[in-house]
């Protein structure tokens, strides 16, 4: 299922390329400036929609090569709810 001919990223995924990679597909998804994201505010806040949610956890499980919940940007709030539960062995929800 996960298997394309080049890596998204070279090496392991960081915190830090998380955290910004969230940020930018919630950005773009929302046609909000990546500064105007803060990883603290609830997704909810942003007015995202499912449709908006269930394309950024499709894109996140081929960034991270493993299965997720459809639902995880609802069952973790936050862009940094979402990465601290991703980077701190967080189960494949899926």
């Amino acid at each position: 299922m996960f298997r394309r001919r080049t890596k998204i990223v070279d090496g392991p995924v960081t915190e830090e390329y998380l955290r910004d990679w969230l940020t930018e597909q919630l950005a773009a998804r929302l046609d909000l400036p990546v500064p105007e994201i803060d990883p603290d505010k609830d997704f909810e806040s942003y007015g995202m929609d499912s449709r908006a949610g269930m394309q950024i956890s499709g894109k996140l499980e081929k960034l991270l090569e493993r299965r997720l919940s459809p639902a995880i940007l609802y069952e973790h709030h936050s862009i940094n709810a979402l990465v601290g539960h991703l980077m701190n062995g967080g189960d494949d929800d899926g």
